[in-house]
C-alpha cells in the first residue's frame, strides 16, 4: 500500500500514533486488581480499538462476572489520565506525518474524545489532524466500519480514496469493512505489503 495512492490517511491513535497502549494495559492491570477481574495483556491489547465499557461487558461475559461498567471504566480511565504525560508519538509515525502533512488527514480511535484529545495535545499532534472521530461519535465501534466512514466523510473523501493505519486484528477489520487500504503497524513500525 502506498500512501500516494490514496487521497486520504486516517491513522488510530493508541498503539498505531502514540506508545499509549503499555497506559491502557497498566491502567487495565490496576482495574483488575481493584475490582478482582482477571488480567491478560495480550487478550486486552487485541481489544484494542474497542471502547472500555464495551470491554468490561465482554470482561464480565466471559469471567461469569457482574461488574458496575461505569465503575470500573470511571477508575481505568483515572489511572489512565495520571499516566498520559508519558505517552510519546512512534517516531516512525512521526515522521510519516511529517511527510504526509499536506494530505487530508483524520483520527479514528476507539478511546474517548476526551482521553483522544488530552493525548493529541500532550503530544502536539493536533495540529495534524482536522477530523478526530472517538467512541464518543459513533454507536457501532471497531470492527463495524463506522468510525473510518465518519472519518472519510469529515474529510470529505469516498472510502475507498482513503488509506488507514492501524495496529489490531479489530481495527483492520473495521477499514476493510469500511472499503478502505490498511497498513498495519507493529511496535511503532508501519508494515508495508
Amino acid at each position: 500500500m502506498n500512501p500516494e495512492q490514496f487521497d486520504g490517511l486516517l491513522f488510530d491513535l493508541d498503539g498505531t500514533l502514540v506508545d499509549t497502549m503499555p497506559l491502557h494495559l497498566a491502567s487495565w492491570e490496576l482495574a483488575a486488581r481493584e475490582f478482582g477481574f482477571g488480567y491478560d495483556a495480550d487478550w486486552l491489547y487485541d481489544l484494542g480499538g474497542v471502547p472500555s465499557r464495551k470491554i468490561v461487558d465482554i470482561i464480565n461475559s466471559e469471567q461469569g462476572l457482574s461488574l458496575d461498567g461505569e465503575r470500573v471504566v470511571q477508575l481505568k480511565n483515572g489511572h489512565y489520565q495520571r499516566l498520559l504525560p508519558q505517552a510519546r508519538p512512534f517516531p516512525a509515525m512521526l515522521a510519516l506525518l511529517e511527510r504526509y502533512a499536506d494530505r487530508p488527514l483524520a483520527i479514528g480511535t476507539g478511546s474517548s474524545r476526551i482521553n483522544a484529545e488530552q493525548v493529541l495535545r500532550n503530544t502536539g499532534l493536533q495540529a495534524y489532524f482536522p477530523v478526530v472521530i472517538t467512541a464518543d461519535d459513533v454507536s457501532s465501534h471497531k470492527p463495524n466500519p463506522d468510525t473510518y466512514l465518519l472519518a472519510a466523510q469529515g474529510l470529505g473523501l469516498r472510502p475507498e480514496r482513503c488509506l488507514v493505519f492501524e495496529d489490531t486484528p479489530i481495527g483492520r477489520q473495521a477499514a476493510l469493512a469500511a472499503g478502505m487500504g490498511c497498513v498495519m503497524v507493529v511496535a511503532g513500525q508501519p508494515v508495508w505489503s
